[in-house]
């Protein structure tokens, strides 16, 4: 992305400079309002870096400043500047340097009813110097024949009047949580920052000297990039560029800014559609990106790219095709829907209502809920989010319950156990997203048919049944740390659900068993060859294979699991008889546990997982092919 020398002006500047020259400075009514919280102990603390520092030269940088000129030659000020990026840095800074005013002008009072004019001076000198150079400006009213002193800083609409009342000093009473964010950053510089400096101080003079420095620190030392934008659209390009890696809620915060100017001139749904936002940027900022990441090819079929808020803006309120104020706000609304079911599809939640209510038969049982937090939090699939959001906003509980299986089956052998590769999976993922929300728009029945066969030609390519076997041989151990853990309860329990389906010659497509839902979290991973066998008990041969699948089986959550390292026969008779798990009772049908047995548990194995983990059974003609 390139941007015209004309029409981006960035420049280093101290914050002083910045307030003295580039003034005044505005927000926009629909940007958001102020939200710093712990920042400000940070920015607290780095001020304190600077003032510890005897080198009064050295700087600090505090990031980017990103506004737009506007020109009106029929003004006293012919320039203002309409902040795009760092409101909130410079509403602080402001606000700070207000405070050191305050101080002076409270230490002036003293002095003078102390009779020391000569401090109560040179205080007041620097509340006076302080006020008019960087907290307010003057506009002389030719016209009217007056002086009026106006802010060098405006903030939007619900924050102004909190803002201005801080400035001067005046009593505020909170009524939304960005006052009392302002006011808790008022406080927080008053009590971490401005006292313990002035406290410091020896005598009145060296107060005043005190807030001199402080003064200093913060308008002359503290440097930030301003990049002045002649035109909005540079701007909130420039803006996404600068902020797309890590700091993605800001490609949120500038849609917001965006598509409320695009409301200016129809209050009442601007008034909605900024409530829709600001509740909707309530969400940890990390969740947000997340979403409108997932979101974005969830609806294209595309991957969104950078920078993303040009991406969203383009696709969902192009300019050459102007939405109406109406079609605006339920775009903001559908945003907002949708996030709410992504967080929970992201959380391993089931997103379909699960309230109870007479005479209402869910669709899905819970055996296929807990699927997807499987799919999710087990597997931890990301990839399939975009479609499983496109889903759930598109199909019946039924639907989504197929796709979510059929994921976790495809996503275990082709991803987690084979390796294979997330392009291929994500191609054919979003093209299905996309096609989802087309039939279903279209008011026709959304099938898996066709992206079944997709994903099974590519288990077919990349996971054949004798990479499987190998594998899961290879990469299933309990010795390879937690994921591999959780991969191994996912196949033992998932090869159990199908036990009746196999012990019935595993016939047409797999048929899991969904009686029984089994708490991953609980499951008890058993070796049946133990760890510390008894003395007299050591098989060397067996002691090699002591963390491969073929000697692993697992006991239910409720179940007797303390076999230990008991003998195989004490296991068999105490232990394995009475559990409930099939595959782990199967296990007292064997006379012994020897190398032998092991080879063949784990070829048994291998084949119920190719039969199983699969998603057309061998031979069958693709849908897509």
């Amino acid at each position: 992305m390139t941007f015209g020398a004309a029409s981006v002006s960035p420049r280093s500047v101290g914050m002083g400079a910045l307030l003295e020259e580039h003034h005044p400075f505005w927000v926009p009514v629909y940007q958001r309002a102020y939200a710093w919280d712990d920042q400000t102990a940070a920015f607290i603390d780095d001020v304190k870096d600077l003032l510890d520092d005897t080198n009064s030269q050295r700087g600090h940088f505090f990031g980017g400043f990103v506004c737009i000129e506007h020109t009106d030659h029929s003004q006293s000020r012919p320039h203002k500047y309409q902040i795009v990026d760092g409101q909130q840095r410079l509403t602080t800074f402001v606000l700070t340097l207000s405070e050191i005013a305050a101080a002076a002008q409270e230490i002036s009072d003293k002095a003078r009813r102390a009779g020391d004019d000569r401090a109560a001076n040179s205080a007041n000198i620097l509340c006076e110097d302080m006020r008019s150079r960087f907290i307010y400006w003057n506009h002389f009213n030719v016209t009217e024949g007056r002086v009026e002193k106006r802010p060098r800083l405006s903030l939007s609409t619900a924050d102004d009047k909190v803002f201005q009342d801080l400035l001067e000093g005046r009593n505020v009473t909170a009524s939304r949580e960005s006052h009392e964010l302002l006011l808790a950053a008022q406080k927080s510089l008053q009590t971490n920052l401005i006292k313990p400096i002035v406290d410091a101080a020896n005598s009145t003079m060296e107060q005043v000297a005190a807030l001199d420095r402080l003064r200093h620190a913060l308008t002359v030392q503290s440097h930030v990039i301003q990049i002045v934008c002649l035109d909005r659209e540079r701007a909130y390009q420039l803006f996404s560029v600068l902020n797309d890696r890590g700091r993605s809620l800001e490609d949120a915060d500038l849609l917001r800014s965006y598509t409320l100017e695009l409301l200016e001139g129809h209050p009442h749904e601007q008034r909605v559609a900024a409530k829709t936002w600001d509740e909707m940027l309530s969400t940890p900022s990390a969740k947000v990106s997340s979403f409108f990441k997932a979101y974005y090819p969830s609806t294209t079929g595309t991957r969104a790219g950078t920078p993303l808020f040009q991406k969203l803006c383009d696709e969902y309120f192009p300019k050459d095709s102007p939405l109406a104020p109406a079609e605006v706000v339920q775009q903001i609304a559908s945003f907002s829907k949708e996030k709410d079911t992504y967080l929970k599809i992201a959380a391993g939640e089931w997103p379909f209502d699960s309230a109870v209510v007479p005479g209402f038969t869910p669709e899905a049982s819970a055996w296929q809920k807990d699927r997807l937090g499987r799919l999710v939090r087990t597997l931890k699939h990301e990839l399939a989010l975009p479609l499983l959001l496109a889903a759930a906003h598109s199909t019946t509980e039924k639907k989504f319950a197929e796709l979510v299986f059929m994921l976790e089956i495809f996503a275990f052998r082709y991803k987690n156990v084979c390796g294979g590769h997330a392009s291929p999976a994500q191609t054919i993922y979003y093209a299905e997203a996309k096609n989802v929300r087309k039939t279903a728009g279209r008011g026709d029945e959304v099938k898996w048919n066709d992206l079944r066969g997709k994903l099974q030609q590519l288990l077919d390519k990349s996971a054949t049944d004798q990479h499987f076997k190998v594998s899961i041989d290879n990469h299933l151990r309990y010795d390879r740390g937690s994921a591999q853990k959780a991969n191994l309860r996912e196949f033992l329990t998932t090869l159990e659900d199908h036990r009746g389906w196999l012990d019935q010659g595993a016939k047409g497509r797999p048929r899991p068993d969904m009686m029984a839902v089994f708490d991953l979290q609980q499951v008890t991973i058993e070796h049946i060859y133990p760890q510390s066998p008894l003395p007299g008990e050591v098989q060397p041969d067996l002691r090699e294979l002591l963390n491969r699948l073929g000697n692993l089986t697992f006991f239910g959550p409720r179940e007797n699991s303390d076999a230990g390292n008991k003998t195989f026969q004490t296991k068999c008779t105490q232990h394995y008889v009475h559990s409930k798990v099939g595959m782990t009772r199967d296990l007292t049908k064997l006379a012994q546990w020897t190398k032998t047995e092991y080879d063949q548990r784990l070829q048994e194995l291998q084949a119920d997982a190719c039969k199983v983990f699969r998603l057309l059974p061998p031979n069958t003609p693709s849908p897509s092919a």
